[in-house]
């Protein structure tokens, strides 16, 4: 019982220590958020796109597309906006995403991440 016990207690070490090296290696600048409420209904996340300046710009930059991911590589040049896409409304939340090195849009889960 007592060899069961320190072993559970070194797999439970094991596993906290690779979250935490996981953790520092990735830090989120901004997630958008999964749901978007306009006082009359709630809409769900659904895609996401990134431009190099304000919207009004139209500089919508092309990602890289690897496995059902898309990725957006930030340079220091860029001065880079998140836009979170809602199904079911024209509605939308931008995100100002400075000091971010990479963005990315993941259908399952569905969510978009930029990472320092």
């Amino acid at each position: 019982m007592l060899l069961n016990n320190n072993i559970a207690k070194l797999i439970t070490a094991l596993l906290l220590s690779i979250i935490t090296i996981n953790c520092f290696a990735q830090t989120p600048v901004v997630d958008c958020p999964t749901t978007f409420f306009d006082n009359h209904h709630v809409y769900h996340f659904f895609n996401a796109s990134l431009f190099d300046g304000q919207l009004t710009e139209n500089v919508e930059l092309v990602p890289e597309f690897k496995k059902e991911k898309a990725i957006w590589f930030i340079d220091s040049k860029i001065d880079p906006y998140l836009v979170c896409k809602y199904a079911g409304t024209k509605h939308y939340i931008v995100l100002y995403v400075k000091g971010a090195s990479y963005c990315q849009n993941t259908k399952h889960p569905m969510q978009a991440t930029c990472m320092q």
